[in-house]
C-alpha cells in the first residue's frame, strides 16, 4: 500500500475514526484503525463489536492495499504532523509515515483477525443535522449513568409520521424533544430504537454541521443496530435490548 493525502484532511479523518474507540479493551485488535486505499480514496474504519465508525477521504493512491494500525497511536501522530502532504507506505509488516521532515515507523496489526464492519444499505429517514444535535444535547443529560439498569442509560428514538421524538430518563426526571423527520416514501412510523446515550452524544457533536443526517434502523438476524450517515461518514451502534419505561 502506498498513498499520499492532505495533512488536515487526514488528521480530521483519524480523529473521527478513533472518537468512539474504547479506552481499554480485552482484545488489542479492536483498538486498531483499518486503512483501505484504492481508486483515489482512503477509507478509515474502527469497530469494537458495539460501535463502528467509517469515513472516506480523497487520496493520491499509488499502490492500493489495506493495513491495520493502533488507533490512539495514529491519532497522536496525526495531531503532531507538520503542514505538508502525508505519505504512507507499507513494507513487511511495517508502516512508514512521512510528512515534511517528520518520519514515523509503525508496526501493523493482523488485518485478517479484524472483524467485518456492519453494512447498512437502506435508510429509514432523514433529520436536519443542527436541530438533531441540539435535541441530543438537551435530552442525553437526563439519561442514567447507572449501568445496573442498561435500558435507562440510553435515549429512546420514536419515529412518527413527520417527527422524531428523543426521550431519556433516569427515573427521577424525563427529557423529551421532538424534531422534524422525513421518512421519504417508506412508512417507518411507530419504529423505535434505544441507543446508548454516550454514543448518541458523540454522534450529535460529529454531525452537527452536516446539513442533514440519514438515519437507518436495522433489525435482522441477531443484530439490531442504528446507523447515522452524512458527508461520507457513518457511525453505527448496537441498540440496547429491553423495554424502555413508559
Amino acid at each position: 500500500m502506498k498513498f499520499q493525502v492532505n495533512r488536515d484532511v487526514f488528521s480530521e479523518a483519524v480523529s473521527f475514526a478513533v472518537r468512539l474507540l474504547p479506552q481499554r479493551t480485552t482484545q488489542p485488535i479492536l483498538s486498531g484503525i483499518l486503512l483501505e486505499a484504492s481508486d483515489g480514496a482512503l477509507v478509515l474504519s474502527s469497530f469494537d463489536y458495539e460501535v463502528s465508525s467509517r469515513t472516506e477521504v480523497s487520496a493520491d493512491v499509488e499502490e492500493p492495499g489495506t493495513a491495520l494500525v493502533s488507533g490512539r497511536l495514529l491519532a497522536d501522530i496525526a495531531s503532531r504532523l507538520p503542514n505538508a502532504p502525508v505519505q504512507f507506505s507499507t513494507d513487511e509488516g511495517r508502516i512508514a509515515v512521512r510528512c515534511g521532515s517528520a518520519k514515523f515507523t509503525l508496526l501493523s496489526m493482523p488485518v485478517e483477525e479484524y472483524p467485518t464492519l456492519p453494512q447498512v444499505d437502506e435508510r429509514t429517514g432523514v433529520v436536519p443535522a443542527e436541530e438533531f444535535a441540539d435535541a441530543v444535547a438537551q435530552v442525553t443529560v437526563a439519561a442514567s449513568r447507572d449501568d445496573v439498569t442498561p435500558v435507562i442509560t440510553g435515549v429512546q428514538l420514536e419515529v412518527g409520521e413527520t417527527s422524531l421524538s428523543l426521550v431519556a430518563t433516569d427515573r427521577y426526571r424525563v427529557a423529551v424533544r421532538d424534531i422534524d423527520w422525513d421518512g421519504g416514501t417508506t412508512s417507518s412510523a411507530g419504529t423505535a430504537a434505544l441507543i446508548p446515550a454516550r454514543t448518541l452524544s458523540e454522534v450529535g457533536k460529529t454531525f452537527a454541521h452536516s446539513g442533514t443526517v440519514a438515519v437507518s434502523i436495522v433489525r435482522g438476524d441477531d443484530r439490531e443496530l442504528i446507523a447515522f450517515s452524512a458527508d461520507k461518514r457513518t457511525v453505527t451502534s448496537l441498540l440496547i435490548k429491553g423495554n424502555f419505561p413508559r
